[in-house]
């Protein structure tokens, strides 16, 4: 036969547990929910478990004070930064890519850059002081690049490099298979 053995100190430790796991469990639909549990042990003893409203313990949560700030396309912070190191990834093989299509041995960066948002996934990239090196000369250029969709659409500002006979041509004629031999 198991003998019971139940004083005052379990009962009111059993059932502080219990009220403690299913007062905020029951307040935590409710914002401002104030739960006071008041239960007679004994002649004169009694336990009391009160969970206060949320206006008690706002300092100490500030996870529901967060805002989420957003642009005008409806993108965060963090959204916006990660598209926007896409669009300078691009911007700087493209042009590293076009400057070596041309004919210069080298594309060096600095690291003054603007980046400017022209719609939900559009950027205008603009580099300042781009120096493309060639075998006889160093030429530096402000190149502007504009990226629709993380896409490279345009590429502005890449010097014609002059050969043979002295015809230089543009990033337009190269693109459609011309060069100048």
């Amino acid at each position: 036969m198991i003998k019971r053995i139940m004083t005052y100190r379990v009962a009111a430790a059993a059932f502080a547990a219990s009220a403690l796991i299913v007062a905020p469990a029951v307040a935590a639909p409710v914002r401002a929910a104030s739960v006071q549990v008041h239960k007679a042990i004994g002649p004169n003893t009694s336990l009391v478990v009160q969970v206060g409203s949320r206006a008690d313990y706002r300092h100490n949560d500030r996870r529901d004070h967060r805002r989420v700030h957003t642009n005008q396309w409806g993108q965060t912070d963090r959204e916006v930064a990660r598209l926007s190191r896409n669009a300078l990834q691009a911007c700087r093989s493209a042009i590293t890519r076009e400057a070596y299509r041309i004919g210069y041995r080298d594309v060096d960066f600095d690291d003054d850059r603007r980046v400017r948002q022209i719609g939900p996934n559009g950027f205008e990239v603009r580099y300042d002081d781009v120096e493309f090196e060639h075998r006889r000369r160093d030429v530096e250029r402000n190149v502007t690049c504009t990226v629709r969709r993380g896409n490279v659409a345009e590429v502005r500002g890449i010097p014609a490099l002059a050969r043979g006979n002295g015809h230089g041509y543009t990033v337009a004629h190269t693109q459609r298979g011309r060069r100048g031999h």
